[in-house]
């Protein structure tokens, strides 16, 4: 059986660890893509899930990449001895035979051996679901280390042998199946080294990911810092109730449909700023298009008011309706309607998350969140970051370029005072384009 040598070692303790994200956030992560990847909104308006692809299992494939490259050591160590016995091919007239049992335990040089060694049986028995052959898993495109983690599996021997234990024969390959568990590992990490560790694929990849987490945890602390309490109020909204499948839609329809929701989440937000009696004068939001595999695409709003101004906001509005004798609906029904009406014309629907307590998990923050209380805002910081990053483990093979998560942008850097060989070059063009000498032209 080949074995990485010292090469293997040499490249490793030479380069940066290629994966920075988390197993722990990578774990929530893909419990959070594949919740909206079932999720299915049905013709009553109401929300349902469907039985979707082990997205979930992705972060365990992750975990299964990171131990592999943590050690050079093999998962299991395979002690072999030699006993005489009857039966077999050589037996005449009672003669024994020489027989070789192997018995095979996780390899416990390396604690990152170990714990692979009890991975690779959830592997075995469920990383096929996630090839190419399952209708659902099969628009799907992988992170490139999961995806050369699960080509190597899908070609070797190992995706063949669910059911088998460790210490059971393989079929007439001689071996057991800790053996070829440990074949498999060799060869997924000659894969890795022949193309370099897809250190560039896997930074290009995570590259969008990690700018959104960043921004994500800047805007919060921003947003803390300016006011002593912010209310939470996260919404699902739909542009439509017919949307394009992205199972069995054509791509131009799915394409299609996304550039609608799009349009939509833009007439929404410029109206939303100009309608403070609704949405305060400054409400803070982040928002992420998050696909739907029977559905289609969904729009996630959280809208993070400062507590003051709504509640200042409220009042008014209670005073207003006990003046007028209007019923007052309850303000994020309000908001969710306003993206039916405002948005979308009456073709769209909406899902709040506070009373749909399925659609995001029990984990989530909903309402009132004081700047001192680290514990929720913690919560809050990490169920945003899961929708921040949610293309860090999977996406669509057919997704469109674009943005698909975003916070309000931060306050732009001042302006670099410019040299003064720049300032004249600058006033020498200025009358050329009709401008005063004294008025700055900035590259935008």
């Amino acid at each position: 059986m080949k074995r990485i040598t010292g090469r293997y070692n040499a490249v490793m303790n030479t380069t940066k660890p290629a994966i920075t994200i988390t197993p722990e956030l990578l774990a929530g992560i893909g419990q959070e893509i594949g919740r909206n990847f079932d999720f299915r909104v049905n013709p009553d308006g109401s929300g349902s899930f469907v039985d979707g692809p082990a997205i979930a299992l992705l972060a365990l494939l992750d975990q299964i990449v990171r131990l592999s490259l943590e050690t050079s050591l093999p998962p299991f160590h395979i002690s072999r001895r030699t006993v005489k016995g009857h039966g077999g091919p050589d037996w005449r007239h009672g003669e024994l035979r020489h027989v070789e049992l192997k018995t095979a335990t996780p390899n416990l040089r390396s604690p990152a051996s170990a714990e692979l060694a009890a991975l690779l049986q959830t592997l075995n028995s469920s990383g096929a679901a996630l090839g190419p052959f399952d209708p659902m898993a099969s628009r799907l495109q992988y992170a490139p280390h999961i995806g050369l983690l699960l080509d190597v599996f899908l070609a070797h021997h190992m995706s063949a042998c669910q059911g088998h234990k460790r210490n059971e024969p393989v079929g007439d390959t001689g071996l057991i199946k800790a053996e070829i568990d440990n074949d498999f590992v060799a060869r997924f990490r000659q894969s890795m080294l022949e193309r370099k560790l897809l250190r560039r694929e896997r930074h290009n990849w995570n590259l969008g990911s990690r700018e959104n987490a960043g921004t994500l945890t800047a805007y919060l602390h921003d947003l803390f810092v300016k006011h002593d309490s912010v209310t939470v109020l996260h919404l699902r909204l739909f542009h439509t109730r017919e949307r394009a499948s992205l199972l069995s839609a054509s791509a131009q329809d799915q394409h299609l449909d996304l550039l609608a929701l799009r349009t939509c989440r833009a007439k929404f937000f410029d109206r939303m700023r100009r309608k403070p009696a609704l949405f305060t004068d400054e409400p803070g939001y982040a928002w992420a298009i998050l696909p739907s595999l029977t559905g289609g695409y969904d729009l996630h709003l959280t809208l993070l008011f400062d507590t003051a101004a709504l509640q200042k906001m409220l009042d008014d509005r209670r005073v207003e309706a006990e003046h007028t004798g209007a019923v007052l609906e309850d303000h994020a029904d309000q908001v969710g309607e306003y993206w039916v009406k405002g948005a979308t014309g009456g073709r769209g629907s909406y899902l709040r998350g506070d009373r749909n307590p399925w659609l995001y998990g029990p984990d989530w923050v909903h309402g009132k969140v004081r700047a001192d209380d680290r514990v929720r805002l913690g919560k809050l910081t990490e169920m945003l970051s899961y929708l921040a990053m949610r293309r860090a483990l999977v996406r669509l093979k057919n997704e469109p370029a674009g943005v698909y998560f975003r916070t309000p942008d931060r306050k732009a850097r001042p302006l670099r005072r410019p040299s003064k060989t720049v300032q004249k070059e600058r006033q020498s063009r200025a009358p050329a384009l009709g401008l005063h000498s004294k008025i700055g032209i900035q590259n935008t």
